[in-house]
C-alpha cells in the first residue's frame, strides 16, 4: 500500500483527481475511476477501503443528485395527456426527491400490459404516478406503468377536484365530495405516498 494512501485514510478528504492506488492492489469502487492502471478519486469525499474485497472507494462529502437509469422507479405528476402520449413531471427517483424536476413521457403502448385505445383511459392531468424508466438514450426519458405496483398512486376528481378513493372490489375511483366515479391505470400502491 502506498504512503500517499495511508495519509488519505480515515478523516482526511480526497479531491477529484487524487491518486488512491493501483489496480494491482485494489478494485476501483464507487466514487473512483481508473486511468492507465491507477485508481483516482472521482469526487470530494472520504476514502473507504474494504480489505476483505480488496476494493477502494470514495464516500462523497456532498450529496450526489440521483441519476436516471434504466429500471429506476420514479414518482411523477402527469402534466398533459393525449391519445398516444402523456408528459410527466418527474419529482423523485428511487425515493430521492429531485431539486429540479424534469420531463419524461409515457407512450400508450407502455401504459398497460395489453391493448389500450387512449391514454385518457389511464391518466389525467394532476395524477401522481409511479413508473419505471425504460429508456434513457434519448430525451425526454421514456417511462412505463405496465406492472401491478406501477400506475396512478393518487388522483383527483375531474369534476370538483376532490380526492378519489379506490374501490378495489369494483376497480373504480370514487370522489369523496361529489360521488363521481372514474377509471385510471391504478397501482396496487394507490394512495400510498
Amino acid at each position: 500500500m502506498s504512503d500517499k494512501l495511508k495519509v488519505k485514510r480515515g478523516q482526511d478528504l480526497v479531491t477529484p483527481g487524487d491518486r488512491l492506488g493501483v489496480i494491482e492492489e485494489f478494485q476501483a469502487g464507487r466514487g473512483t475511476y481508473t486511468e492507465k492502471g491507477v485508481i483516482y478519486s472521482r469526487t470530494l469525499g472520504k476514502v473507504v477501503i474494504d480489505l476483505k474485497r480488496k476494493r477502494i472507494s470514495v464516500q462523497p462529502k456532498t450529496r450526489v443528485p440521483p441519476i436516471p437509469r434504466k429500471g429506476s422507479i420514479i414518482i411523477g405528476e402527469v402534466q398533459q395527456v393525449q391519445d398516444k402520449m402523456a408528459t410527466v413531471k418527474v419529482l423523485s427517483i428511487n425515493g430521492e426527491k429531485l431539486n429540479r424536476p424534469y420531463t419524461a413521457i409515457i407512450h400508450v403502448s407502455y401504459a398497460v400490459r395489453g391493448f389500450l385505445k387512449s391514454l385518457h383511459d389511464a391518466f389525467r392531468p394532476g395524477d401522481l404516478i409511479k413508473a419505471s424508466i425504460i429508456g434513457v438514450e434519448n430525451l425526454p426519458y421514456q417511462l412505463t406503468t405496465a406492472g401491478r405496483n406501477l400506475g396512478v398512486i393518487k388522483a383527483y376528481c375531474t369534476r370538483c377536484g376532490g380526492s378519489l378513493t379506490y374501490r378495489k372490489n369494483r376497480k373504480i375511483l370514487e370522489c369523496e365530495k361529489c360521488g363521481k366515479t372514474e377509471r385510471r391505470k391504478v397501482s396496487e400502491e394507490y394512495d400510498v405516498i
